[in-house]
């Protein structure tokens, strides 16, 4: 049996609960988008790597250094679902 912590990752409802289960503040959660924004503009769909968003994610915040690929993904899949359709693409390659 998958724990908790292991499903709210695998298909994350809220970007607001990922970001407090993950102790990011509300002014993180914006910049967060606004990165995840940035890099949807300058890549092509084709180039889009997950590393990317982690690197947005380690700019934007200290702990994010700390979060496995599987944290990683759900940011995206969450920041998606959410706040930007533009990505839901490359999440839903993220499967």
């Amino acid at each position: 049996m998958q724990k908790q912590w292991d499903i709210a990752n695998s298909n994350p409802l809220s970007t607001s609960l990922l970001c407090l289960e993950h102790g990011i503040s509300f002014d993180e959660k914006g910049k967060i988008m606004v990165a995840f924004n940035q890099i949807m503009r300058k890549k092509k769909f084709e180039d889009l790597e997950v590393a990317d968003f982690r690197q947005a994610l380690e700019e934007v915040t200290p702990v994010a250094k700390d979060f496995a690929d599987s944290v990683v993904v759900a940011f995206i899949k969450a920041y998606a679902r959410n706040h930007i359709a533009e990505l839901v693409p490359f999440a839903r390659t993220l499967d």
